[in-house]
């Protein structure tokens, strides 16, 4: 079990066991779940880019054009190149009132700074066709494995609390624990959607990002 302990605080994924460890005694299984944040590094962004027009070839270009702008306009913003989607195009309208249109739209994803969190957001909401889905708060990578290892080791000293209160509970004298099962533990990402606005957004008032992690603790009791 130590080897075990040893090998999640630094990070390591919990070794498959040979075998089944053997209790003589009051098997205790436990499911124990913490969660935390840590400090906002960066962000996330997603915008959502449209177009329409008469054609499908029409809605296209159009698209095209206002994607140029939009990477004019982020390259000073955004941290790294954009990710963008291929275009998906459908038809909108077909009635009297409204004649048939094509709509072409794309999803454009990048990253930017906190120094740039309300920039980007100012200027994405002043671009033709442009709407922000939503800004994701991202930790460093030493952040997040500093609160991953906070997560694990509250984890550990809880189920070690719950253990002990059923030993007491049963009047038993000894308590071992046998097994560590580590099934999730990934980084969980706020997304905070944020609509067009001329006022000033504050990263510090975005949502933090936040981790979860489960133990599965077995403990034998004697």
């Amino acid at each position: 079990a130590v080897d075990v302990i040893a090998g999640l605080l630094l990070g390591a994924a919990p070794p498959t066991p040979a075998q089944h460890v053997r209790c003589d005694g009051t098997l205790l299984e436990l499911a124990v779940v913490e969660e935390g944040t840590s400090e906002t590094d960066r962000f996330q962004f997603a915008l959502r880019l449209g177009a329409q027009a008469t054609s499908k070839k029409a809605a296209l270009n159009e698209l095209n054009r206002r994607l140029g702008t939009v990477r004019r306009k982020m390259s000073g913003l955004a941290s790294g190149g954009l990710i963008v989607s291929a275009p998906r195009t459908y038809t909108v309208g077909n009635t009297t009132a409204s004649p048939q249109r094509h709509q072409a739209t794309s999803r454009i994803t990048g990253e930017v700074s906190r120094s740039n969190y309300d920039p980007l957001i100012q200027q994405a909401g002043r671009l033709p066709g442009v709407s922000l889905q939503g800004m994701t708060s991202l930790s460093s990578t030493d952040g997040a494995r500093s609160l991953q290892q906070q997560l694990l080791e509250r984890a550990l000293a809880r189920g070690r609390r719950q253990a002990e209160s059923t030993q007491q509970l049963l009047g038993l004298s000894q308590l071992r624990l046998i097994r560590i099962d580590q099934r999730s533990g990934g980084g969980l990402l706020r997304t905070s959607a944020l609509s067009r606005s001329e006022k000033s957004f504050d990263p510090s008032e975005a949502p933090k990002p936040r981790q979860s992690i489960r133990l599965n603790l077995d403990y034998c009791l004697n």
